[in-house]
Protein backbone atom coordinates (compact mmCIF):
# COMPACT_ATOMS: atom_id res chain seq x y z
CA UNK A 1 0.00 0.00 0.00
CA UNK A 2 1.27 3.47 -0.96
CA UNK A 3 0.10 6.28 1.32
CA UNK A 4 0.85 9.98 0.86
CA UNK A 5 0.76 12.38 3.83
CA UNK A 6 0.58 16.11 3.10
CA UNK A 7 1.67 18.67 5.69
CA UNK A 8 3.59 21.62 4.26
CA UNK A 9 4.22 23.62 7.48
CA UNK A 10 4.88 24.74 10.14
CA UNK A 11 7.56 22.95 12.17
CA UNK A 12 5.31 22.08 15.12
CA UNK A 13 2.58 20.77 12.83
CA UNK A 14 5.05 18.68 10.84
CA UNK A 15 6.31 17.13 14.07
CA UNK A 16 2.74 16.42 15.21
CA UNK A 17 2.14 14.73 11.86
CA UNK A 18 4.67 12.13 13.00
CA UNK A 19 1.83 10.68 15.07
CA UNK A 20 -0.02 9.85 11.86
CA UNK A 21 3.15 8.33 10.42
CA UNK A 22 3.54 6.17 13.53
CA UNK A 23 -0.12 5.08 13.57
CA UNK A 24 -0.04 4.10 9.89
CA UNK A 25 3.26 2.28 10.28
CA UNK A 26 1.89 0.22 13.18
CA UNK A 27 -1.31 -0.60 11.30
CA UNK A 28 0.36 -1.31 7.94
CA UNK A 29 4.02 -2.22 8.66
CA UNK A 30 4.64 -3.27 5.05
CA UNK A 31 3.15 -0.13 3.53
CA UNK A 32 5.10 2.61 1.73
CA UNK A 33 4.50 5.93 3.44
CA UNK A 34 5.37 9.08 1.51
CA UNK A 35 5.52 12.55 3.07
CA UNK A 36 5.50 15.96 1.43
CA UNK A 37 6.46 19.13 3.29
CA UNK A 38 8.53 22.25 2.87
CA UNK A 39 12.20 21.47 2.32
CA UNK A 40 13.16 23.43 5.43
CA UNK A 41 11.24 20.88 7.54
CA UNK A 42 12.25 17.69 5.76
CA UNK A 43 15.07 17.14 8.26
CA UNK A 44 12.49 16.06 10.83
CA UNK A 45 12.28 12.74 9.00
CA UNK A 46 15.89 12.28 7.92
CA UNK A 47 16.52 8.56 7.31
CA UNK A 48 13.24 7.69 9.02
CA UNK A 49 12.74 3.98 8.35
CA UNK A 50 8.96 4.35 8.57
CA UNK A 51 8.91 6.64 5.53
CA UNK A 52 9.82 5.59 2.00
CA UNK A 53 10.22 9.09 0.54
CA UNK A 54 10.16 12.68 1.77
CA UNK A 55 9.47 15.28 -0.92
CA UNK A 56 10.49 18.83 -0.08
CA UNK A 57 8.98 21.89 -1.71
CA UNK A 58 10.09 25.51 -1.49
CA UNK A 59 6.58 26.74 -0.80
CA UNK A 60 5.95 28.79 -3.92
CA UNK A 61 5.12 25.91 -6.28
CA UNK A 62 1.64 25.61 -7.72
CA UNK A 63 -0.33 22.36 -7.25
CA UNK A 64 0.54 21.06 -10.73
CA UNK A 65 4.27 21.53 -10.05
CA UNK A 66 3.94 19.76 -6.70
CA UNK A 67 2.23 16.78 -8.32
CA UNK A 68 5.04 16.61 -10.87
CA UNK A 69 7.59 16.67 -8.04
CA UNK A 70 5.91 13.64 -6.50
CA UNK A 71 6.76 11.78 -9.67
CA UNK A 72 3.48 9.89 -9.74
CA UNK A 73 -0.28 10.40 -9.62
CA UNK A 74 -1.40 7.11 -8.12
CA UNK A 75 -1.57 6.47 -4.37
CA UNK A 76 -3.75 4.02 -2.53
CA UNK A 77 -4.53 6.76 -0.02
CA UNK A 78 -3.87 10.49 0.37
CA UNK A 79 -3.99 11.97 3.87
CA UNK A 80 -4.19 15.77 3.76
CA UNK A 81 -3.19 17.12 7.18
CA UNK A 82 -2.87 20.69 5.94
CA UNK A 83 -6.34 21.46 4.67
CA UNK A 84 -5.31 24.54 2.68
CA UNK A 85 -6.48 25.48 -0.80
CA UNK A 86 -3.17 24.28 -2.23
CA UNK A 87 -3.14 20.94 -0.41
CA UNK A 88 -6.75 20.35 -1.43
CA UNK A 89 -5.80 21.07 -5.05
CA UNK A 90 -2.85 18.66 -4.86
CA UNK A 91 -5.07 15.96 -3.38
CA UNK A 92 -7.66 16.53 -6.11
CA UNK A 93 -5.08 16.19 -8.88
CA UNK A 94 -3.80 12.89 -7.52
CA UNK A 95 -5.51 9.61 -8.38
CA UNK A 96 -6.41 7.70 -5.27
CA UNK A 97 -9.28 5.50 -4.12
CA UNK A 98 -9.09 7.01 -0.61
CA UNK A 99 -8.69 10.69 0.21
CA UNK A 100 -8.86 11.92 3.80
CA UNK A 101 -8.64 15.53 4.94
CA UNK A 102 -8.15 17.01 8.40
CA UNK A 103 -10.97 19.00 9.98
CA UNK A 104 -9.24 22.02 11.51
CA UNK A 105 -12.19 23.88 13.12
CA UNK A 106 -10.68 27.29 12.22
CA UNK A 107 -13.95 29.19 12.56
CA UNK A 108 -14.58 27.84 16.07
CA UNK A 109 -11.04 28.69 17.13
CA UNK A 110 -11.33 32.21 15.78
CA UNK A 111 -14.77 32.67 17.34
CA UNK A 112 -13.20 31.85 20.70
CA UNK A 113 -10.56 34.55 20.09
CA UNK A 114 -12.87 37.16 18.53
CA UNK A 115 -15.38 36.82 21.38
CA UNK A 116 -12.61 37.51 23.91
CA UNK A 117 -13.05 33.91 25.10
CA UNK A 118 -16.76 34.18 25.83
CA UNK A 119 -17.18 31.02 23.74
CA UNK A 120 -14.22 29.18 25.20
CA UNK A 121 -13.80 25.48 24.47
CA UNK A 122 -10.92 23.03 24.20
CA UNK A 123 -9.55 21.86 20.86
CA UNK A 124 -7.22 18.95 20.10
CA UNK A 125 -5.19 19.34 16.92
CA UNK A 126 -3.54 15.95 17.31
CA UNK A 127 -6.91 14.25 17.63
CA UNK A 128 -8.02 16.05 14.46
CA UNK A 129 -5.00 14.60 12.66
CA UNK A 130 -5.66 11.10 13.92
CA UNK A 131 -9.36 11.32 13.05
CA UNK A 132 -8.34 11.28 9.37
CA UNK A 133 -7.32 7.63 9.87
CA UNK A 134 -10.76 6.35 10.92
CA UNK A 135 -11.39 4.90 7.42
CA UNK A 136 -8.47 2.58 8.23
CA UNK A 137 -10.16 1.62 11.50
CA UNK A 138 -7.37 3.34 13.42
CA UNK A 139 -8.84 4.88 16.58
CA UNK A 140 -6.05 4.64 19.16
CA UNK A 141 -4.46 7.91 20.25
CA UNK A 142 -0.83 7.91 19.16
CA UNK A 143 1.64 10.57 20.21
CA UNK A 144 4.24 11.98 17.81
CA UNK A 145 7.44 9.96 17.83
CA UNK A 146 10.69 10.89 16.10
CA UNK A 147 13.97 9.01 16.18
CA UNK A 148 16.99 11.07 15.12
CA UNK A 149 19.14 9.48 12.44
CA UNK A 150 22.46 7.90 13.36
CA UNK A 151 24.27 10.47 11.24
CA UNK A 152 22.65 13.45 12.96
CA UNK A 153 23.16 11.92 16.42
CA UNK A 154 26.85 11.48 15.69
CA UNK A 155 27.11 15.13 14.63
CA UNK A 156 25.19 16.41 17.66
CA UNK A 157 27.21 14.28 20.05
CA UNK A 158 30.45 15.62 18.56
CA UNK A 159 29.20 19.19 18.92
CA UNK A 160 28.33 18.75 22.59
CA UNK A 161 31.56 16.87 23.32
CA UNK A 162 33.50 19.80 21.87
CA UNK A 163 31.56 22.19 24.12
CA UNK A 164 32.38 20.16 27.24
CA UNK A 165 36.01 19.52 26.23
CA UNK A 166 36.23 16.60 28.64
CA UNK A 167 34.78 18.50 31.60
CA UNK A 168 31.86 17.08 33.60
CA UNK A 169 28.56 18.81 33.13
CA UNK A 170 25.05 18.60 31.82
CA UNK A 171 23.17 20.42 29.11
CA UNK A 172 20.08 22.60 29.41
CA UNK A 173 18.64 23.87 26.17
CA UNK A 174 16.84 27.13 25.50
CA UNK A 175 14.66 27.87 22.48
CA UNK A 176 13.62 31.50 23.06
CA UNK A 177 12.66 32.28 19.48
CA UNK A 178 9.29 32.31 17.78
CA UNK A 179 7.86 33.46 14.50
CA UNK A 180 5.72 35.97 16.40
CA UNK A 181 7.37 38.25 18.96
CA UNK A 182 4.35 38.13 21.28
CA UNK A 183 4.98 34.39 21.89
CA UNK A 184 8.48 34.99 23.28
CA UNK A 185 8.98 34.85 27.02
CA UNK A 186 10.90 37.88 28.28
CA UNK A 187 14.65 37.92 27.73
CA UNK A 188 15.66 38.78 31.30
CA UNK A 189 13.84 35.71 32.62
CA UNK A 190 15.54 33.42 30.10
CA UNK A 191 18.89 34.86 31.19
CA UNK A 192 18.12 34.31 34.89
CA UNK A 193 17.17 30.65 34.40
CA UNK A 194 20.24 30.05 32.21
CA UNK A 195 22.53 31.59 34.85
CA UNK A 196 20.91 29.54 37.62
CA UNK A 197 21.67 26.33 35.77
CA UNK A 198 25.15 27.45 34.72
CA UNK A 199 25.99 27.83 38.42
CA UNK A 200 24.95 24.20 38.85
CA UNK A 201 27.52 23.03 36.27
CA UNK A 202 25.06 22.92 33.39
CA UNK A 203 26.01 24.27 29.98
CA UNK A 204 23.25 26.56 28.65
CA UNK A 205 22.72 25.70 24.96
CA UNK A 206 20.68 28.05 22.79
CA UNK A 207 19.03 26.72 19.65
CA UNK A 208 16.98 28.26 16.86
CA UNK A 209 17.15 29.32 13.25
CA UNK A 210 18.79 32.40 11.75
CA UNK A 211 15.77 34.53 12.65
CA UNK A 212 16.39 33.81 16.34
CA UNK A 213 20.01 34.97 16.40
CA UNK A 214 19.31 38.53 17.55
CA UNK A 215 17.06 37.60 20.47
CA UNK A 216 19.54 34.95 21.59
CA UNK A 217 22.39 37.48 21.45
CA UNK A 218 20.42 39.83 23.67
CA UNK A 219 19.67 37.08 26.20
CA UNK A 220 23.28 35.95 26.32
CA UNK A 221 24.31 39.59 26.74
CA UNK A 222 22.22 39.73 29.92
CA UNK A 223 23.81 36.59 31.36
CA UNK A 224 26.63 36.55 33.89
CA UNK A 225 27.78 33.04 33.00
CA UNK A 226 29.02 31.48 29.76
CA UNK A 227 26.72 29.81 27.25
CA UNK A 228 26.80 28.53 23.68
CA UNK A 229 24.49 29.12 20.74
CA UNK A 230 23.94 27.09 17.60
CA UNK A 231 21.17 29.28 16.22
CA UNK A 232 21.40 29.31 12.44
CA UNK A 233 24.52 27.13 12.50
CA UNK A 234 23.17 23.57 12.36
CA UNK A 235 20.50 22.06 10.15
CA UNK A 236 17.16 20.80 11.40
CA UNK A 237 18.12 17.11 11.50
CA UNK A 238 21.07 17.88 13.78
CA UNK A 239 18.88 20.20 15.87
CA UNK A 240 16.46 17.31 16.42
CA UNK A 241 19.34 15.09 17.50
CA UNK A 242 20.80 17.77 19.74
CA UNK A 243 17.46 18.27 21.51
CA UNK A 244 17.29 14.52 22.11
CA UNK A 245 20.63 14.70 23.95
CA UNK A 246 19.69 17.57 26.28
CA UNK A 247 18.85 16.99 29.93
CA UNK A 248 16.01 19.50 29.68
CA UNK A 249 14.70 22.20 27.33
CA UNK A 250 13.04 25.52 28.18
CA UNK A 251 11.05 26.83 25.24
CA UNK A 252 8.20 28.99 24.08
CA UNK A 253 5.11 27.57 22.35
CA UNK A 254 7.07 26.70 19.22
CA UNK A 255 8.47 23.89 17.09
CA UNK A 256 11.28 22.91 19.51
CA UNK A 257 8.63 22.10 22.15
CA UNK A 258 7.11 19.51 19.80
CA UNK A 259 10.53 18.12 18.91
CA UNK A 260 11.38 17.68 22.60
CA UNK A 261 8.08 15.90 23.19
CA UNK A 262 8.54 13.66 20.14
CA UNK A 263 12.07 12.56 21.15
CA UNK A 264 11.24 12.25 24.86
CA UNK A 265 13.37 15.11 26.21
CA UNK A 266 12.05 16.76 29.41
CA UNK A 267 10.83 20.30 28.72
CA UNK A 268 8.99 23.32 30.06
CA UNK A 269 6.94 25.17 27.45
CA UNK A 270 5.79 28.73 28.16
CA UNK A 271 2.43 29.69 26.67
CA UNK A 272 1.17 33.28 26.67
CA UNK A 273 -0.98 34.81 23.91
CA UNK A 274 -1.68 31.29 22.69
CA UNK A 275 -3.32 28.81 25.03
CA UNK A 276 -3.28 25.02 25.43
CA UNK A 277 -7.07 25.09 24.88
CA UNK A 278 -6.41 25.87 21.21
CA UNK A 279 -5.11 22.33 20.84
CA UNK A 280 -1.41 22.80 20.22
CA UNK A 281 -0.28 20.96 23.37
CA UNK A 282 -0.83 17.25 22.61
CA UNK A 283 0.06 16.04 26.09
CA UNK A 284 3.67 14.96 25.71
CA UNK A 285 4.54 12.95 28.85
CA UNK A 286 8.09 14.32 29.04
CA UNK A 287 7.10 17.96 29.51
CA UNK A 288 4.93 20.47 31.28
CA UNK A 289 3.05 23.48 29.97
CA UNK A 290 3.28 26.72 31.93
CA UNK A 291 0.54 29.32 31.47
CA UNK A 292 -0.28 32.28 33.69
CA UNK A 293 -4.02 31.76 33.49
CA UNK A 294 -4.59 35.27 32.17
CA UNK A 295 -8.27 35.55 31.21
CA UNK A 296 -7.47 37.48 28.03
CA UNK A 297 -5.48 34.53 26.63
CA UNK A 298 -5.70 33.39 23.90
CA UNK A 299 -5.80 36.68 22.04
CA UNK A 300 -5.00 35.06 18.68
CA UNK A 301 -4.88 31.54 17.25
CA UNK A 302 -1.15 31.48 16.45
CA UNK A 303 0.14 34.41 18.52
CA UNK A 304 0.23 36.78 15.57
CA UNK A 305 -1.87 39.60 17.09
CA UNK A 306 -0.62 42.48 19.19
CA UNK A 307 -1.53 42.46 22.87
CA UNK A 308 -4.98 43.96 23.45
CA UNK A 309 -3.83 45.37 26.79
CA UNK A 310 -0.52 46.61 25.45
CA UNK A 311 1.53 45.01 28.24
CA UNK A 312 1.83 41.23 27.58
CA UNK A 313 0.54 40.37 31.04
CA UNK A 314 0.13 36.71 29.99
CA UNK A 315 3.91 36.42 29.53
CA UNK A 316 5.18 38.80 32.18
CA UNK A 317 3.20 37.08 34.95
CA UNK A 318 5.29 33.97 34.35
CA UNK A 319 8.43 34.48 36.43
CA UNK A 320 11.76 32.73 36.25
CA UNK A 321 11.01 31.28 39.70
CA UNK A 322 7.87 29.64 38.29
CA UNK A 323 9.94 27.99 35.57
CA UNK A 324 12.43 26.72 38.14
CA UNK A 325 9.61 25.27 40.25
CA UNK A 326 8.14 23.57 37.20
CA UNK A 327 11.51 22.02 36.41
CA UNK A 328 11.65 20.69 39.98
CA UNK A 329 8.33 18.94 39.37
CA UNK A 330 9.71 17.31 36.22
CA UNK A 331 12.77 16.22 38.20
CA UNK A 332 10.54 13.83 40.13
CA UNK A 333 10.28 11.72 36.97
CA UNK A 334 13.66 12.44 35.38
CA UNK A 335 16.30 11.88 38.06
CA UNK A 336 19.02 13.06 35.69
CA UNK A 337 17.92 16.66 36.30
CA UNK A 338 19.92 18.22 39.13
CA UNK A 339 18.93 21.62 40.50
Amino acid sequence: MDILIIRFSSLGDVVMAAAVVEALHKRFPDSHIHFITKSVYSGVFENDKRISTVTGIQGSENPFAIVRMLGRRNFDAVVDLHGSMRSIAVSTLLKSSMKMRVSKHPISQRLMVWSHNRYRRSFDVLENYLDTLRPFDITERTLPFIKPSGKSLKSADAILADVKKGKPGRFIGFAPGSKHRTKRWNEESYARVADKFARRRYVPVFIGDKNDIDVILRIRGRMEKDSVSFAGEIDLSVTVALISLLDILVTNDSGPMHIAGAVGTPFVAIFGPTHPDLGFAPGYPSGKILHSGAECSPCSVHGEASCRKGNRVCMDEITWEMVMETIKKIRGTYKSIHI
